[in-house]
């Protein structure tokens, strides 16, 4: 019997000055993206500039190369993102390892590209981070 993995699935939640976003399921990193998307495009509408991604439920694997493309992608979108009327923008992803890098590969290539954000395994200090911004 083959199990089947359960997609990647996400909801979000505005909070008194953050939007939060709950993930679970199997990493996809089609589905990151478009959840990152998703994401940016409520901060527009909410007039928001801070967003948390909780994917402490997420499982699978992610490689190297799906840490960098993601990252990359999320400070494009970004920028894309601040074109488009977004003030200012404060990104924060908290989850366990492995899908948190422990070397935090993914948030040094989102820096060097300009993107202002915290990956953590302490929900405390991602929360922390984004209250200071």
């Amino acid at each position: 019997m083959k199990l089947k993995r359960t997609p990647m699935k996400y909801s979000f939640t505005e909070k008194d000055n953050y939007l939060s976003v709950n993930v679970s399921g199997y990493f996809s990193l089609y589905d990151a993206k478009k959840m990152f998307t998703e994401g940016l495009e409520m901060l527009v509408e909410n007039n928001i500039s801070k967003i948390l991604f909780d994917a402490y439920k997420v499982k699978g694997k992610i490689t190297t190369m799906d840490r960098y493309d993601l990252a990359e992608y999320a400070a494009i979108e970004a920028i894309n993102f601040i074109l488009k009327g977004l003030s200012k923008l404060s990104v924060a992803f908290y989850g366990v390892e492995p899908i948190i890098d422990p070397e935090r590969f993914g948030e040094l290539v989102a820096k060097n590209r300009g993107l202002n954000v915290k990956v953590t395994t302490d929900k405390k200090e991602a929360l922390q981070f984004l209250k200071n911004e």
